[in-house]
């Protein structure tokens, strides 16, 4: 029996820490060993969030200069893009995302990676999903920290090769259409 899909229901109380666990394999794979096509991060209200917390330095041998700390989205997405994945973000207009968006758009510019990224926004988006090479994890959380910490969420994590297709043609067109 092969796995392909799997529902994971998470408050407060329950399965908080499988997602966040279940988040950090999936860009711990893609970082170990980055994709050829463009990685997506889809969610209408997104923060610089904690990902890895290093602060006992187990991500060490992923990245050394994390150093003992919590490690954020934004440093996570820079150093996928250096190692060579293309990455697309896509929000909608709230001005909640504006400082990610600055901050990640600048961090790009100062490590050269411009070139890597594709930023969207579109008016009506209310779609959300982490896309990459090797997985899919779609739901109703948001990435921020009342996505992963607070809120009530449902989150599907799919590893089917032709939902990850269907997915990357849904979220490519973000990119063909602009905002």
């Amino acid at each position: 029996m092969s796995f392909e899909s799997r529902r994971i229901f998470k408050s407060r109380a329950t399965s908080q820490n499988l997602v966040r666990e279940l988040l950090q394999m999936m860009l711990l794979g893609e970082l170990v060993s980055p994709g050829d096509q463009r990685a997506w991060l889809v969610s209408p209200w997104i923060s610089n969030v904690v990902l890895f917390d290093n602060r006992a330095g187990g991500f060490a041998s992923v990245n050394p200069e994390w150093g003992a700390r919590e490690v954020r989205l934004i440093e996570v997405a820079l150093l996928m893009m250096a190692r060579g994945t293309a990455l697309g973000v896509a929000t909608n207009f709230d001005a909640h995302n504006d400082g990610f968006i600055e901050a990640l758009k600048i961090g790009a510019e100062e490590a050269g990676l411009s070139d890597k990224l594709t930023l969207i926004q579109r008016e009506h988006l209310h779609v959300k999903g982490l896309l990459l090479q090797r997985g899919l994890l779609t739901g109703s959380m948001n990435l921020t920290y009342r996505g992963l910490e607070l809120n009530d969420e449902t989150v599907v994590f799919d590893t089917a090769s032709q939902t990850i297709a269907e997915a990357r043609l849904n979220f490519e067109s973000y990119a063909r259409t602009g905002a």
